[in-house]
């Protein structure tokens, strides 16, 4: 008897890697908080960033220490993971992968570029996408292969903090980084729907065209597959399918990257220079990410543990239809089409906002799960890579 590929069960889901993607989007929610309402370059001098003074200072500061480059990077890592794990799955079952796969990524390139065109430019599944059509070939490395060239990715962006201060040749790019800005604020404080498409259509960021957007796009390209690639080892290595049996292992790399990654990012709260901001950005983003995973395990060991981390699961498990829903009620709430906040309101009155929508996030994601198996994205996505429609409703 023939059988088809299908999408993973309920009972096969892995609660540690759900809690951490519920943990991620949380993550990000706060650190788009600053974006939203801010534009996508934080330019000095361009906005009033602290209205509340030191409340506003203290919440910037807790965004860039605890948030700022450490989820993205956990949610790459966790897209790694997913990969690898349904390569596994399949190829265990004697079941094609590679048709499969291209179809998921085509379809998450077109919602990736819709999403950054129409609802938010600070979009990141574009970027996945993209950065997926190379994970495929590294995929069928082994798992030696996998750690070196993970390594050798995240080594290579690391290394950026050693490129010289700005010097002349950067003016150019400052300027054209000022100038998209101040456009920016405009057409988002004020403009209407339409403004704000046409100004995504041709806007030029750097002020060089298609280089430009290829010095944009390809240092992220590194990162994230730096960080895919090491979710990808971890799912061969099968750590997190009895991760009571690796608990040593899981508590040397949390002390690691607990040692390393906070003094990382405080370096850089502490003295804003280049050097430090790529020092937070690729060695205290990396590093915080993977001590966030390491805590999700080491708690969820616990039953205590894993009753106060079960509300992450539910927004995890919608990861990606929540991701498009913080994207579109913020952009409601802060552009000049929606209720017009873009720019008033400060960093910590920002932090609550996403921590009271993260919060209605979980309750709605609670209530959904018990009426429906998958979310509305991820049944959409599911079947265009399925090729047939999975069951919704319970």
């Amino acid at each position: 008897m023939t059988h088809r590929p299908q999408s993973i069960l309920e009972q096969e889901r892995i609660d540690t890697l759900d809690m951490m993607r519920g943990l991620a989007l949380l993550g990000i929610l706060l650190s788009n908080s600053m974006n939203f309402q801010y534009g996508l370059f934080l330019i000095p001098d361009l906005h009033n960033y602290y209205p509340f003074g030191l409340l506003d200072k203290i919440a910037e500061n807790f965004i860039l220490i605890f948030a700022k480059a450490s989820f993205y990077t956990l949610f790459s890592f966790l897209f790694g993971y997913g990969m690898a794990f349904l390569k596994q799955r399949l190829e265990q079952q004697t079941l094609p992968f590679s048709l499969l796969y291209w179809r998921r990524m085509f379809i998450l390139l077109i919602v990736g570029y819709l999403h950054g065109l129409f609802i938010w430019d600070g979009d990141i599944l574009f970027m996945y996408a993209l950065s997926s059509f190379l994970l495929f070939f590294f995929l069928k490395l082994s798992e030696r292969g996998l750690l070196i060239w993970s390594f050798l990715f995240l080594m290579l962006m690391a290394l950026s903090i050693a490129t010289p201060e700005e010097d002349d040749s950067m003016d150019d790019i400052n300027q054209s980084l000022t100038t998209y800005s101040i456009e920016e604020k405009a057409v988002l404080a004020t403009g209407a729907y339409t403004d704000v498409i046409s100004f995504r259509l041709h806007a030029d960021p750097l002020g060089m065209g298609w280089i430009g957007d290829i010095i944009i796009f390809v240092p992220s390209m590194i990162s994230v597959l730096g960080m895919f690639l090491l979710g990808a080892y971890v799912a061969r290595k099968k750590w997190l399918i009895e991760p009571t049996k690796h608990l040593p292992m899981f508590k040397r790399i949390w002390w690691i990257t607990l040692c390393v990654g906070f003094p990382s990012k405080l370096a850089y709260v502490i003295n804003d220079t280049d050097q430090m901001e790529m020092l937070h950005s690729m060695i205290g983003g990396p590093m915080i990410a993977m001590f966030y995973a390491t805590s999700i395990v080491l708690i969820a060991t616990t039953e205590k543990g894993k009753k106060w981390l079960k509300p992450l699961t539910y927004v995890g498990r919608l990861s990606l239809t929540n991701y498009l829903l913080q994207s579109i009620v913020f952009t409601s709430l802060f552009y000049g089409y929606g209720l017009g906040l873009f720019g008033s309101i400060g960093y910590f009155f920002g932090v609550i906002i996403s921590l009271l929508f993260f919060t209605l996030q979980i309750l709605g994601s609670k209530w959904w799960l018990h009426n429906y198996y998958v979310g509305p994205f991820e049944w959409f996505w599911r079947a265009g890579t399925y090729l047939r429609f999975p069951k919704l409703k319970r």
